[in-house]
């Protein structure tokens, strides 16, 4: 197709906490294994998570807030912030986020992994 490969990204079909998160893990974990294993370049460029998306549209997300499943709002934030954490250990280099506390967080982490 004549495209640069420093103009493309992998999406590796995010999805959101659950069985979801661990599909795409798996995933993502096979195709940086077969980039180091068989020196496949096509297969080494940054990953995109378009977390944001998935989260939000999540049926946990969606729940109205009551007593024992906590606050909505909060909830989703949580859930966000979490679902980006396990991209950024499965090798996420881009995520796209909705909510700001939860890029808040999110930064947190990544700065207190870098301390």
């Amino acid at each position: 197709l004549g495209v640069s490969l420093d103009t493309v990204l992998i999406d590796p079909s995010i999805g959101a906490l659950g069985y979801g998160i661990e599909y795409t893990y798996s995933v993502m974990e096979r195709i940086r294994l077969d980039a180091l294993t068989q020196k496949d370049e096509k297969l080494q460029v940054p990953f995109i998570c378009n977390l944001g998306r998935e989260v939000w549209k999540a049926k946990e997300c969606r729940l109205p807030s009551d007593e024992m499943i906590g606050d909505q709002e909060t909830r989703g934030i949580l859930m966000e912030a979490v679902t980006a954490s396990c991209m950024l250990m499965a090798g996420g280099e881009l995520m796209i986020m909705r909510h700001p506390r939860a890029v808040s967080l999110t930064k947190s982490l990544i700065n207190g992994l870098m301390a």
